[in-house]
């Protein structure tokens, strides 16, 4: 059966650069922003800062306000009003009080508001219409048809907002009390394409027809209360919001959010403005966000992360590793420490590089993998007990070295400039054995699947011959490679790990059966299951734990697909797929791309494909873990499933990947709020702010994580021929 294929096409994919203090920017006194094309104006008190292709640069031009309207960038510099073209500015009026706003309205009429009154261009010239009251912050303008002006609007933080009527020109208040607005405190407002007018209050925002009909926030899905700070609508239509809780965008009728962390350097966002190209522009207290986009394809930002694969994250001989960064957001800052787990990760970053070099012919991928396979078979090598094989190694000239606890690191006899980490996990082997058969199956030449079969075997053969554990140095099995059947069936303590651990070794057996031909490790591979129902225990090898521990899933991800790939009696797959199947639609509510494919690819079952895609084109293009915020959104719903282990609520749908804790495939993904604290209570017991569980605390900005989470799910998707771009 030939499975269906996904073409996902071009998507647009967002990235943000943070305009700070480092930049000349005097943060605490920006008054306002706009573009003339996409170059973009920062007004503060010392002068405007013209900001292009990444650089600021200070002109002598001062403005207290700058306003993109019509497709002109106006300045206002106290009670005069210029037109800035090309860095260079054209006075075009005086008034006797700072100018306040501008609006252009749909007929094309070009009104004006100061601290005293309103004004209407007439034969290039300004007409004073109205005087408006002294704390007026903002104008909308539909047109200038009616006779008596009902179609102006201005708001105060105190008089609220105020529709303009009559032959005899006044305000008439449009209060709480009387009408649908949600506040007195007005902080911005718009026209829309059809005439609605929207305003921005302190309390949320409104949408008015002109006559008595309201449609307020809380009529919204999704759109959060507080403060809207500042609106900017595009020519197409498209509607940007500037809040307390950041930025709101409706585009395509769907509501986004660009939140703390991945895109703004504070919650608040004080004033917006947007290019002709999309790009944002969003004031906070402590940074300017430009958040631009480009049309990209899935393989486009494979690509892409196959660059800073090698760039950022590959350390030593090729291993890969999580990148600790030395400045908030800067990838390009930081070092690369080891990590318990070298083997692993490096070894799912080699599989991806397999399938990337099977389907592209990528000479690079294939060096690529051969480089991480051979780092890995050196994790066996350096620990000098044939098949014990070490979690990671350092050299003398890492920071690190020589620290740590030194009943387990362990230094080379052969090269007292390197040492070596046990303790060795299950983990490790996991990933040890996924990248080897991959390695052997499509990479590999003739002398390279001997070597590969030869590593294997031994350590195949050492855990056999240590009843079923890994055996350090000192001869003391280590605390979590245990593959015994006495103790997985018959001792409650392994309760949780009876079917990973199980699927673990059934599935090592295979690949060791697969690569090296011998018929002794199917012998073992039946007796585990004869004797000991060790398929029995993968039937349902996934404990249901409400969403809380994830450090085995992306495990039994991993084991499952050898297991099945290299498992010949068809009859044996259905039991394994019962596991599969059971763990999949438990954890399908996760959108995990990784998850998803390993499951379509092994199965015949719609296998959400499309959301996968959809993952993989949401993460964000520097896999940096942001702090979250998303308390404040109205579209979570609330888990309160973990109360009964004594944790606090978590998230029961996780929020898109762009809004995420960025976690790999053992974290959680259900995390509310982290890094947060500033702005958010985050309860200290809670889940979302630290937990003993991996990859849940430490959302600060100052770490990467590996691209392998996008690599490995997206290649073998077009291995397997689910993804078509």
């Amino acid at each position: 059966m030939k499975k269906p294929t996904l073409n996902f096409g071009s998507f647009r994919q967002y990235d943000k650069i943070f305009i700070t203090a480092e930049h000349g920017i005097d943060l605490e006194n920006v008054t306002s922003v706009a573009f003339e094309g996409e170059n973009l104006y920062i007004a503060q008190p010392e002068g405007i800062v013209e900001f292009a292709d990444g650089k600021a640069k200070k002109l002598s031009i001062k403005a207290s306000k700058l306003f993109s309207k019509g497709g002109k960038l106006y300045a206002a510099n106290g009670n005069a009003l210029a037109q800035i073209k090309k860095g260079k500015v054209h006075v075009i009026a005086e008034f006797d009080a700072p100018v306040i706003d501008m609006s252009v309205a749909l007929d094309g009429s070009l009104w004006l508001v100061t601290s005293k009154a309103l004004y209407l261009e007439e034969n290039s010239s300004f007409t004073r219409i109205v005087d408006v009251p002294e704390d007026t912050v903002c104008l909308a303008a539909l047109d200038n048809k009616s006779k008596y002006g009902e179609t102006v609007y201005i708001g105060a933080t105190s008089e609220g907002l105020l529709s303009m009527k009559g032959k005899r020109r006044h305000w008439a208040e449009m209060t709480p009390d009387m009408s649908g607005v949600l506040s007195k405190d007005i902080k911005c407002t718009a026209i829309d394409a059809m005439g609605h007018l929207w305003v921005g209050t302190s309390a949320g925002l409104n949408i008015y027809d002109g006559r008595n009909f309201w449609f307020n926030g809380n009529d919204f899905y999704s759109v959060p209360d507080g403060s809207f700070n500042d609106m900017f609508f595009a020519a197409d239509g498209k509607k940007y919001f500037a809040t307390n809780t950041g930025i709101i965008t409706l585009v395509e009728g769907k509501i986004t959010y660009y939140s703390y962390g991945a895109w703004l350097m504070h919650p608040t966002v004080t004033q917006i403005t947007v290019s002709d190209s999309g790009t944002i522009a969003a004031v906070t207290p402590e940074g300017i966000s430009l958040i631009t986009s480009k049309d990209m394809t899935l393989e486009e930002k494979a690509n892409h992360y196959d660059d800073i694969a090698e760039k950022y994250f590959t350390r030593n001989e090729g291993y890969q590793v999580t990148r600790s960064l030395s400045k908030y957001g800067d990838l390009t800052s930081g070092r690369l420490p080891n990590s318990d787990n070298d083997g692993l990760f490096t070894g799912l970053y080699c599989a991806a590089q397999c399938f990337r070099y099977k389907v592209t012919g990528d000479e690079k991928a294939k060096a690529n993998a051969k480089r991480a396979v051979e780092a890995m078979i050196k994790l066996t090598e350096v620990t000098g007990k044939a098949g014990f094989t070490a979690r990671a190694t350092r050299y003398s000239h890492e920071p690190d070295f020589g620290t740590g606890n030194r009943e387990e690191w362990h230094i080379c006899p052969e090269n007292p400039d390197c040492e070596w980490l046990g303790e060795t996990s299950s983990d490790e082997m996991t990933g040890h054995y996924f990248a080897y058969g991959i390695y052997y199956d499509l990479v590999a030449d003739k002398k390279e699947k001997k070597k590969i079969a030869q590593v294997v075997k031994t350590i195949t053969d050492h855990i056999i011959e240590n009843n079923f554990h890994l055996t350090d140095v000192d001869g003391v099995p280590t605390t979590w490679a245990n593959w015994e059947p006495d103790l997985l069936n018959n001792d409650d303590r392994w309760y949780y790990e009876r079917g990973t651990n199980s699927l673990e070794i059934l599935s090592f057996l295979k690949t060791t059966y697969h690569v090296t031909g011998d018929k002794k490790y199917d012998e073992v591979y039946d007796m585990l299951i004869k004797k000991h129902h060790y398929a029995m225990n993968c039937m349902q090898y996934k404990c249901e734990d409400g969403h809380v521990a994830h450090i085995d899933d992306q495990l039994d991800f991993v084991n499952i697909y050898p297991l099945i790939v290299y498992t010949d009696n068809n009859a044996h797959k259905e039991i394994f797929k019962m596991g599969l199947t059971h763990h999949w639609e438990y954890e399908r509510v996760e959108r995990s791309p990784f998850f998803n494919i390993v499951y379509g690819a092994l199965t015949e079952n719609y296998c959400d494909i499309e959301n996968a895609a959809k993952s993989l084109s949401e993460m964000n293009l520097d896999l940096i873990r942001w702090p979250a915020y998303n308390s404040y959104r109205k579209d979570i719903v609330w888990d309160t499933e973990q109360e009964s282990m004594g944790i606090p609520p978590q998230l029961k749908y996780p929020v898109e990947y762009s809004a995420r804790v960025l976690v790999h495939y053992d974290g959680n993904p259900f995390v509310c709020d982290s890094g947060a604290e500033r702005f958010v209570d985050i309860n200290s017991k809670i889940v979302n702010k630290t937990s003993t569980l991996p990859a849940t605390a430490g959302a600060n900005g100052m770490k990467a994580m590996m691209p392998y989470i996008y690599l490995l799910p997206y290649w073998m998707g077009r291995y397997h021929g689910l993804l078509g771009d």
